[in-house]
């Protein structure tokens, strides 16, 4: 059991909330989050056209302590509406558990969330906000989950109850995000030891880890164990602040998505799978799925949050699976499954004299919640397992060149590098009819890797670049291009410190050499 910070409450009658803040309040958020996640360089490309989550609503829930008034909010003031001042001046604050005062916590999390000059989504205004206990009894009270204010909620903290209401809290969030069209963010802990209950062990919200790995290991062991967490990761000091990072996120897609004019671009399994397709793997040279039945890296989830990547896979538009029509290498859909052993196809091609220097794809669903509050049930999960082929004239090889079928996962994702042109099928197959998903994929076209010589006081280099680190590749010489080639040095980077580049140094002398890369490519 958490006991540093416990939370307190008379109302919460079923049973005692235990919950910690995942950071001493006065600690600070990074000065560049949103560089580190692509927002800076998204902005400088859309300009006014930059999306900041103008018109969505947030919900912001903080771990209060046993001070009265409670501490929870950014700004003193409530109970109801009151105007922010200060870096909250073009905002209105909803106080719904009660008049209160700032909490640092809460101050340093919509740094990240909200705040203009610093928040992900600082065009958003009308931001409600409850302390965690609160939110947690509205949740599991009544007959059902209340219709919450907000399209996007962050929960930045972590806590348990006990083994019998932990998972009846997780089935009833999961009812409300699939009921409500809801994205939420939560963190796991601030170590790498076991998941607390709550938040993180979620099927439907995101969940967020650090690009330092210093976050909870080990996989979901609350409501299902074994499903793989996080599913983002965020270059922060704390998971509190990697969380409204992937929150103001969220926030940002979906005020795009309704410009968008198209009711499935809203659909929070299209969000989430458009930002887990769209996680950047360029600060992770060592990330890597052990096995097809693992849809993440044990450590880093899908990989670090990236929003220009997850904004051009949805500005790239919806694309029907189907038997005889290409789409973009770039986009996404909403559908629903279908148990035919040949499932949904989504063709693309990589054009001749390119490769995709990356590929990434991923699909998300939901669980069904039956029952009420205190008796949720969760139907058995549908198993949707996604497939990468390469294809010609829309006939799929006989093997797949990726897979991912995860049985425990209500989250599929494949991701590699260097994909050679050609036409290619994505498939998803499942176990079950008429289970809506959301899919999202990008392959960023690219030359693949390249060898450039360098001379530096007066020695040749050669420096390889835009590698798997994974992959093993070759690098042969001929003194004329005409006389045999010959292996010089044979490398996988993933042995030593895994690394998108290698630099060698040739050994011959005299006279002119040329030089080659050459690997096994995946078709």
């Amino acid at each position: 059991m958490i006991i540093p910070q416990v939370l307190r409450t008379s109302t919460f009658s079923r049973s005692c909330v235990v919950a910690v803040l995942l950071l001493a309040a006065q600690v600070g958020v990074r000065a560049d989050v949103r560089g580190d996640i692509g927002y800076t360089q998204l902005a400088a490309e859309l300009g006014t056209a930059m999306p900041t989550g103008t018109g969505i609503i947030l919900l912001q829930s903080e771990a209060n302590d046993a001070t009265s008034p409670p501490n929870y909010l950014p700004q003193a003031g409530g109970p109801g509406s009151f105007a922010g001042a200060g870096v909250y001046a073009d905002k209105t604050f909803y106080a719904e558990s009660g008049a209160g005062v700032a909490l640092g916590h809460a101050q340093s999390v919509s740094g990240n969330y909200y705040v203009s000059g610093s928040g992900v989504a600082p065009g958003a205004t009308e931001i409600h906000l409850y302390t965690a206990t609160d939110f947690l009894t509205r949740l599991y009270s009544g007959t059902t989950p209340p219709v919450f204010p907000g399209r996007v909620q962050n929960h930045s903290w972590i806590g348990s109850t006990d083994a019998t209401t932990d998972p009846q809290l997780l089935r009833a969030l999961d009812l409300l995000i699939n009921r409500d069209g809801v994205v939420a963010a939560v963190p796991l802990n601030n170590n790498t030891g076991a998941m607390p209950a709550l938040l993180g062990n979620t099927y439907h919200a995101l969940t967020a880890g650090l690009r330092s790995g210093q976050h909870s290991l080990g996989g979901t062991n609350t409501d299902g164990s074994g499903r793989m967490k996080p599913d983002l990761v965020v270059n922060e000091s704390e998971t509190s602040y990697a969380s409204p990072a992937i929150a103001g996120t969220a926030a940002a897609l979906l005020q795009s998505a309704v410009a968008l004019s198209n009711a499935s671009a809203e659909k929070p399994q299209v969000i989430k799978a458009q930002m887990l397709a769209g996680a950047s793997k360029q600060n992770l040279p060592q990330w890597v799925r052990l096995t097809d039945t693992a849809p993440y890296d044990a450590v880093f989830g899908a990989g670090e949050l990236n929003i220009r990547n997850a904004y051009y896979i949805q500005q790239a538009g919806q694309h029907a699976a189907s038997t005889s029509a290409e789409s973009p290498s770039r986009g996404w859909d909403y559908a629903t499954s279908t148990s035919n052993a040949s499932g949904r196809r989504y063709f693309f091609s990589i054009p001749a004299g390119r490769y995709a220097t990356t590929f990434s794809t991923a699909i998300t669903w939901h669980r069904t919640i039956f029952g009420s509050p205190g008796s949720y049930t969760s139907s058995t999960l549908s198993d949707l397992n996604l497939k990468l082929y390469a294809s010609t004239s829309f006939a799929p090889g006989t093997n797949a060149l990726y897979s991912s079928t995860s049985t425990a996962d209500n989250v599929e994702h494949l991701f590699c590098y260097n994909l050679p042109p050609g036409q290619y099928m994505l498939v998803v197959t499942a176990n079950s009819n008429s289970r809506s998903y959301g899919l999202a994929w990008d392959a960023q076209l690219g030359n693949g890797p390249a060898v450039v010589p360098r001379v530096t006081g007066g020695q040749v280099f050669l420096d390889v670049s835009s590698l798997d680190p994974r992959a093993s590749y070759t690098l042969e010489s001929s003194p004329n291009l005409l006389n045999p080639w010959t292996a010089e040095q044979t490398f996988r980077t993933a042995d030593t410190t895994p690394a998108f580049t290698y630099t060698f140094q040739p050994t011959q002398t005299g006279g002119s050499y040329f030089y080659r890369l050459r690997w096994t490519p995946v078709r």
